[in-house]
């Protein structure tokens, strides 16, 4: 089967949500993370509109601006990953071939001309819009669910689970 696709920052960003996401354990620790600063978020908050004068919160004051940050930074520092990921790669604004076999991966684009057995990749992750091959435990390959008609989705799905395990 042969596909042919051009990556976007949201493909890298999603390939990196699914690794992120990829055990319960890290999710909900995660979401325990960011709960947990979004109350201590809402009691300075609740704090600063009941007793604005008082002098402990002002002291307290750096801590919910710190807070605050974290959480922005959080949702943003990914995509601006992703971003700075494919602005840095000439390889990965092209429109990339791959020939997906039995034997493993043939990627061919303006810049790359690679051929990956299936013992190359350590795990696979699937997500919405994006399937993540990883050839390490970080370093992961999007490959945009767009590139697929629905056949060859199933067939690539199947190919990979008996593949990679």
């Amino acid at each position: 089967m042969e596909i042919t696709y051009q990556l976007t920052a949201d493909d890298f960003h999603r390939a990196m949500k699914a690794h992120r996401a990829q055990h319960w354990i890290t999710r909900w620790a995660f979401r325990f993370g960011v709960a947990f600063v979004i109350f201590v978020l809402g009691l300075g908050i609740v704090a600063l509109v009941f007793a604005p004068g008082r002098v402990s919160m002002q002291n307290l004051m750096p801590i919910f601006v710190l807070g605050a940050m974290w959480l922005i930074l959080l949702w943003v520092t990914p995509y601006f990953s992703a971003r700075s990921q494919l602005r840095g790669s000439p390889s990965a604004k092209s429109p990339v071939t791959l020939t997906i076999s039995e034997t493993g991966l043939h990627m061919r684009s303006q810049y790359v001309d690679s051929s990956m057995a299936w013992p190359t990749f350590v795990k696979w992750v699937e997500e919405k819009r994006v399937l993540a091959l990883f050839t390490s435990p970080k370093m992961a390959i999007p490959i945009p669910k767009r590139a697929f008609d629905p056949d060859q989705l199933a067939e690539f799905r199947a190919l990979v689970r008996r593949k990679i395990v």
